[in-house]
């Protein structure tokens, strides 16, 4: 008999964090090149505060002796990778380090750059199986439906969020699919059950993962993006999310359960009028601390005093994170958790 799996939650120990360094000049050019790789060594050099690294590169000369010298800090190590990517979101393409019992195997499911929007994709559908024979770890599910890591969250009790138009959608999967989608990604990741919210923020090119949108913060409770304007978009979208998950996660732990509120930064748009995905809920767990994503706004004191309160034994530490978000992410799209 298969031992059951278990996809642990984001808060529990860790063993490291995954990161692909920037490297596609088409995308990174000139003194946009300057500040991604900035941002990228000072974001290493906090994570590696709390818990070793592992960062992907297309070579391990690529990075400079400088940039060499900045990452040999006093905290954890930072462990380099010789693994050629397409692009930095290793949330959605890199490997589920999923549970069977003590042991770690390394499930996957198909990768086409959010339905094919962004070519090309090759190198990042392999990671997985890269990463798999780099860590020696055994082999898990591999599921052959199109599905990015940031399009679930999950609360390490069997219960995960995802959107409707991540799961089904031009360029992804069929909706005659759906039944078999939902028990593949269930069954892989041990949930016995999945809220399906039908939407997620406006712009988010991704078809709307739910990492912009909910975040479990204990396996009773969430937290939710939250826009009072009236003329926005997100606003009723993000109180029909709130409805539904407060009523799901009610079934399950009764008065226990807690959906909260944490207001989204400005929005932020590009000049050509591209909208941003701006979002608190983008913040990642490292072994005793938070860093979440700050966009120089008054809302960022928000979030810093809304974490701060529901983690007190946790530092929390925000991040500039506006040259990233011009790309459509942040700080949980560029990074992959690894579970004790």
């Amino acid at each position: 008999m298969t031992k059951a799996v278990r996809y642990p939650a984001e808060w529990e120990d860790q063993k490291a964090t995954w990161l692909a360094f920037p490297h596609n000049e088409q995308n990174w050019y000139g003194e946009r090149g300057v500040k991604i790789r900035k941002f990228y060594i000072d974001l290493i050099r906090t994570i590696s505060d709390f818990q070793p690294v592992n960062l992907l590169v297309p070579s391990k000369k690529f990075l400079t002796d400088a940039e060499m010298e900045m990452l040999q800090s006093p905290g954890f190590p930072v462990t380099l990778l010789n693994i050629k990517t397409d692009d930095i979101w290793i949330r959605d393409y890199g490997p589920f380090f999923v549970k069977q019992g003590k042991r770690t195997i390394v499930s996957e499911t198909q990768f086409n750059a959010w339905g094919a929007k962004f070519p090309p994709w090759k190198n990042d559908n392999q990671i997985p199986a890269r990463i798999m024979k780099a860590t020696g770890y055994g082999k898990g599910a591999s599921v052959p439906f199109i599905f990015e890591g940031g399009a679930i969250e999950v609360n390490g009790d069997g219960l995960g969020i995802t959107t409707l138009d991540c799961l089904v959608g031009k360029n992804r999967n069929k909706p005659e699919d759906m039944s078999k989608i939902i028990k593949a990604i269930c069954e892989m990741l041990g949930l016995k059950s999945l809220l399906i919210l039908p939407h997620g923020l406006n712009g988010d090119h991704t078809d709307g993962h739910i990492d912009n949108v909910a975040r479990f913060i204990a396996k009773d409770k969430v937290v939710i993006a939250w826009d009072k304007g009236m003329k926005s978009k997100n606003a009723q979208v993000l109180s029909e999310a709130k409805y539904l998950i407060e009523t799901w996660l009610k079934a399950f732990y009764a008065k226990n359960a807690v959906v909260e509120t944490l207001p989204l930064p400005p929005q932020r748009k590009l000049s050509d009028g591209q909208i941003l995905p701006a979002s608190y809920m983008n913040f990642i767990f490292v072994n005793g601390g938070l860093i979440y994503p700050k966009y120089k706004c008054k809302n960022d004191a928000v979030a810093q005093k809304f974490f701060e309160k529901a983690f007190p034994d946790r530092i929390v530490i925000g991040i500039d994170s506006r040259t990233v978000i011009e790309e459509g992410g942040s700080l949980h799209c560029m990074s992959k958790h690894e579970s004790r």
